[in-house]
């Protein structure tokens, strides 16, 4: 197997192991006793129909670095080493950049991975914006998986938390998504010191969470410049 087909089912592997992620779901009332297994079974396939739709669109929109080895050989997950987080130029939806060049290792941020239609993300917001109330003001990297059918909602979703930082679109950035958010889901929030390295990672939404939010972010103001 090359250099290339190695990276290439690593990439695949990685963005099954996302789609197997279920977001958050909306509790009902449950059916019917004789309708359930239809039910199900329809659920199901619902499921894995948008699963693969996903892994197909995350996958078009690497063609392009899965015929370049060298960008393939640099692929990382925040987290599985040591040291800097992964690099990455990203633009938000009015052409506002945010640069790794001008944060790794020179102030702390966050970067949130959400969606308006997920329960779960609005109660991790909340948790954020109470956090840094306690902590001080830092970097915000907003990144939304949200669709057109309700992107025109987040602005005004960002701001109930007191989020104003431009929006980045995680679709349209699928490297940084895989490297920041490699099990794609949401909500997901990436705590990165001032030294550059990752301080915390949350998966989904757990209340008791709360005083561990505000440690990371805490540490993350204070950590030290990585050694040389």
């Amino acid at each position: 197997m090359t250099t290339r087909e190695r990276a290439a089912c690593v990439v695949l592997a990685v963005a099954l192991g996302g789609c197997t992620q279920q977001y958050p779901q909306t509790e009902s009332a449950p059916p019917a006793p004789r309708e359930s297994a239809a039910v199900a079974r329809r659920a199901a396939r619902a499921q894995v129909a948008e699963r693969a739709r996903r892994l197909e669109t995350l996958l078009g929109q690497l063609r392009v670095d899965l015929r370049d080895d060298d960008a393939l050989s640099s692929l990382r997950i925040v987290g599985r080493d040591e040291g800097r987080v992964p690099d990455f130029e990203l633009r938000a939806s009015g052409g506002e950049p945010y640069s790794s060049t001008a944060l790794v290792g020179q102030q702390p941020f966050v970067a949130v991975f959400f969606a308006t239609w997920c329960d779960y993300c609005k109660d991790q917001l909340q948790s954020l914006a109470r956090a840094l109330d306690q902590v001080g003001p830092m970097v915000v990297i907003p990144v939304s998986a949200d669709g057109s059918e309700t992107w025109n909602r987040v602005p005004g979703y960002l701001a109930s938390f007191g989020i104003h930082q431009p929006v980045v679109r995680a679709h349209e950035y699928p490297r940084f998504s895989i490297s920041y958010d490699p099990f794609d889901t949401v909500p997901v929030l990436v705590i990165v010191g001032r030294n550059g390295e990752l301080v915390d990672y949350h998966v989904g939404y757990d209340p008791s969470d709360a005083a561990r939010l505000v440690a990371s972010l805490r540490l993350a103001k204070t950590a030290g410049p990585l050694s040389l």
